[in-house]
């Protein structure tokens, strides 16, 4: 473990709802593998307030750490929002054991809105590293205007035959140019949009009532236990 005073670097408006959030690594061997969280104190009414967040930044990103955030009305989000570069921030980490697997190197991630975040932490990870993995995304939003980090993403997918990104919206305002999926991920989807789905490992990354309904969509597959990985992002739902 390793934990260290730090200031904010860089804030970044990713949508019109989402920041990503940037700091200083100021210790000597701040290691922690992609998918991971860590834990971030800043002042909240003057007084310390403490909250995990997952990185989105890869451990090949040098001399910061991030992480990204929908801004919500809770009183520590709004802390958040009102941060700027040289603010004071406590940073101690890593957790978790949502990570990239070694032994299974067909995978498939299933995600919506925030829930992207530890997967584009492995996703740019494993583009930078150049590894031998295969991947299928599938990543919910409502609108395209919200779809986080949706450039990188699809920059990455143009460059690597090796990753394929599926954007699926369920907004009622959708462009009239929109030649993707719409509605929800189903099982239906999944089977169209992954056809060797048997033989992948699957993270599933989100609001923990999409993260619980497609963990059972993905049991009526016939998948097993261990092809199935979970990580939820409470406050979402």
């Amino acid at each position: 473990m390793w934990q260290f005073d730090s200031e904010v670097a860089e804030v970044i408006q990713m949508t019109p709802s989402v920041k990503s959030f940037r700091f200083k690594i100021r210790a000597k061997n701040v290691r922690y593998r992609p998918g991971q969280f860590f834990f971030l104190t800043i002042k909240v009414h003057g007084e310390d307030a403490v909250h995990h967040f997952s990185f989105s930044s890869s451990p090949t990103d040098k001399g910061y750490i991030e992480f990204t955030k929908r801004i919500t009305d809770s009183d520590f989000s709004q802390a958040l929002n009102i941060l700027k570069p040289g603010d004071w921030a406590n940073l101690q980490g890593p957790g978790g054991v949502f990570t990239l697997s070694r032994k299974y190197f067909k995978l498939a991630f299933l995600s919506g809105g925030i829930g992207i975040t530890p997967l584009r932490s492995m996703i740019r990870y494993i583009m930078q590293k150049d590894l031998p993995y295969d991947i299928v995304l599938l990543y919910g939003n409502t609108s395209m205007e919200e779809i986080v980090f949706r450039e990188e993403l699809e920059e990455f997918a143009s460059n690597n035959p090796h990753l394929r990104v599926e954007h699926v919206l369920s907004g009622d305002n959708l462009p009239a140019n929109w030649a993707g999926k719409t509605g929800h991920i189903s099982p239906e989807l999944i089977t169209e949009l992954v056809p060797d789905y048997r033989e992948r490992l699957f993270y599933i990354s989100g609001p923990p009532k999409m993260v619980i309904a497609l963990d059972e969509q993905l049991r009526g597959l016939n998948l097993a236990t261990e092809q199935i990985r979970r990580d939820s992002f409470t406050g979402y739902d």
